[in-house]
């Protein structure tokens, strides 16, 4: 069929916009402090609920104002799985959805998102959390981290990544280990990955998944190790080969999408994680027996 995507460039967001409402809020993830402005009353009250406890006073290091925009955006995929598309221009990065679209302006502190008030409440709250993914992730760049699709962990004050693409079973860990096991649950789909110094931590991190916000707790962690997952009837750890690490974690940090940026900024950053932190492959079945071998 013919597809009926919508154009977007820069332009889009310039002229006059109408902002939603007046309220506002800011998050904090790993000290990454972002800040949304236009938001209407029932918007507003449903994101305070949903990253409750990261709300935070803090300054904010990005702040982004949210206006009405166009019902639709891009099609649906064929395959239904959400379409997230990146685009670059001189005036900033672009990225679109199926029901809303950002610019980030070149210097990464201010943004605008546009999405529609007629969208049902979840698909805004969805625009938001695409863009608050997207800016962490950038903002992280810039500051020796990286977001990745991982469960984080935490045991005894020492955090432990579980990684890998969608239906790895990063929730089914996540949900084995807080039940079972006694674990921290740091995040259960995208985590946040900081330097400092010579060594690795961890962040807990507000970004939606499968396990309620309200068992999380902010906090930064020091890595003990880093686990691809794999399926399996039995549990084992298996070494990784140091460039094979590389390969296996930069797959999983998603948003960076210039070519430039993730071989200048990205690759060394987890080149030195590679060194900093053991990678190991992680196969393991549908209990909590894993963290016989990995604590």
């Amino acid at each position: 069929r013919e597809s009926m995507d919508r154009p977007v460039a820069p332009a889009h967001f310039s002229g006059p916009l109408q902002p939603h409402g007046d309220g506002c809020f800011t998050v904090a993830v790993g000290g990454i402090a972002v800040r949304f402005e236009g938001l209407s009353e029932h918007l507003k009250a449903a994101a305070l609920e949903r990253y409750e406890p990261f709300l935070s006073e803090a300054p904010p290091l990005h702040i982004v104002a949210v206006f009405e925009g166009p019902t639709d955006y891009l099609d649906m995929a064929e395959d239904s799985f959400l379409r997230l598309e990146a685009r670059h221009f001189p005036e900033g990065r672009i990225l679109v959805s199926h029901v809303f679209a950002a610019l980030g302006r070149t210097g990464g502190t201010v943004g605008l998102l546009r999405v529609s008030s007629n969208q049902p409440l979840r698909n805004s709250l969805g625009a938001l959390e695409n863009y608050l993914r997207w800016t962490v992730a950038d903002l992280a760049l810039e500051r020796e981290g990286f977001v990745i699709h991982s469960a984080g962990l935490a045991r005894n004050s020492t955090a432990y990544l579980l990684f890998g693409h969608s239906g790895a079973g990063k929730s089914t860990a996540t949900a084995l280990s807080v039940d079972a096991a006694g674990a921290l649950p740091l995040s259960d789909d995208l985590g946040l990955v900081l330097k400092r110094g010579e060594e690795f931590v961890a962040a807990a991190t507000p970004f939606w998944g499968s396990m309620p916000q309200k068992v999380k707790e902010r906090g930064l962690y020091p890595l003990a190790g880093a686990y691809h997952l794999r399926q399996s009837p039995t549990v084992a750890l298996s070494d990784v080969p140091k460039a094979l690490a590389v390969g296996m974690v930069l797959s999983c940090c998603p948003f960076v999408a210039d070519p430039a940026r993730r071989a200048e900024k990205l690759m060394p950053l987890v080149e030195d994680f590679c060194k900093a932190v053991p990678v190991k492959e992680l196969f393991f079945r549908k209990d909590p027996s894993f963290w016989e071998i990995i604590a």
